[in-house]
């Protein structure tokens, strides 16, 4: 699917009573709208109770070269997703490749008080996006949540690209229960990794941040996470005033040659054997389809090492 000129509707997309459905090694690229989407909330069913597309499974999909910059219903704006997940609940979103995208993968709802919910992101490529990586929550505080969504085993590099403050996984608002683990989080020059918009509530915390392997090459001390009241500078700093990542590290991973887009892991890789399995539905297979437990273990990012 490629070359199209969506307006304001998406590349591929499922919305409303839709279950049971599986979108599987599709090619989507060079269109000026969201590439993936699966919608609930927006009045597409009669019934309420079935207006959500549920149960289902994208899976081994490359999609690039997406942005709405330039289309007339949204003129400059950079919003268009490699995948999205407005409103969906039980989806499954895996092996699938996303580069040169405006977000690579984003998991909101866009109508107030519905949730996007139990949606599980893994093994997952995503590099060179305009903006974020991975965008959770609803775009502005009078929008929905996202709910007990898990973004596990993915690989993030150089992300933000136009430079718009997103940085590699951007949490907006109203999100609760959320996991982020695992995954391998390589930013761009601005060292910008994460930013989170909204207050945090200690009682529902907006997500599980742990177990992941960052880096960039201007070092931990100029690494950057914006908050709501403020962004801190330096890794140390931001395990000790968020208490987020107590178990994870800020290395180099050692990709066989990022130049060439081989996102795959050396030998001496600090993500080899690094990850947790606990409560983490980390999955069977990689993105090359290999098993995903090596003797015992689990890599952190999108490949686990042979």
């Amino acid at each position: 699917m490629h070359n199209l000129k969506t307006g304001s509707s998406e590349s591929l997309v499922v919305n409303g009573n839709v279950t049971n459905f599986r979108i599987t090694h599709n090619v989507v690229h060079d269109n000026n709208n969201i590439g993936i989407d699966v919608i609930g909330f927006e009045r597409t069913a009669p019934d309420p109770a079935v207006d959500q597309a549920r149960d289902g499974i994208v899976r081994g999909n490359v999609v690039y070269n997406i942005t709405s910059r330039g289309n007339p219903a949204y003129g400059n704006d950079e919003n268009s997703d490699g995948i999205y997940v407005d409103g969906g609940t039980r989806i499954l979103i895996e092996q699938n490749v996303m580069h040169d995208v405006d977000f690579g993968i984003e998991l909101a709802s866009e109508h107030k008080d519905r949730a996007t919910s139990y949606i599980t992101a893994r093994n997952n490529l995503i590099y060179h996006c305009h903006t974020a990586g991975v965008s959770i929550g609803g775009y502005a505080p009078e929008r929905g949540h996202t709910e007990h969504s898990n973004v596990v085993n993915n690989t993030l590099y150089e992300n933000d690209t136009s430079a718009t403050g997103s940085g590699e996984f951007q949490m907006q608002w109203n999100m609760s229960d959320n996991i982020f683990e695992n995954n391998i989080v390589y930013a761009g020059q601005r060292c910008l990794i994460t930013l989170n918009r909204s207050q945090v509530d200690n009682a529902r915390p907006p997500a599980v941040i742990d177990h992941n392997l960052y880096y960039c090459a201007s070092g931990a001390n100029a690494s950057t996470w914006a908050g709501a009241s403020g962004a801190v500078t330096g890794y140390d700093k931001y395990v000790e005033s968020t208490g987020n990542d107590r178990n994870s590290r800020f290395l180099d991973p050692h990709f066989v040659d990022a130049a060439a887009k081989n996102y795959h892991l050396q030998s001496d890789s600090a993500a080899i054997a690094a990850g947790t399995a606990d409560g983490v539905p980390t999955g069977q297979l990689d993105l090359d389809g290999s098993p995903r437990v090596t003797s015992g273990k689990i890599d952190i990012g999108c490949y686990q090492r042979k």
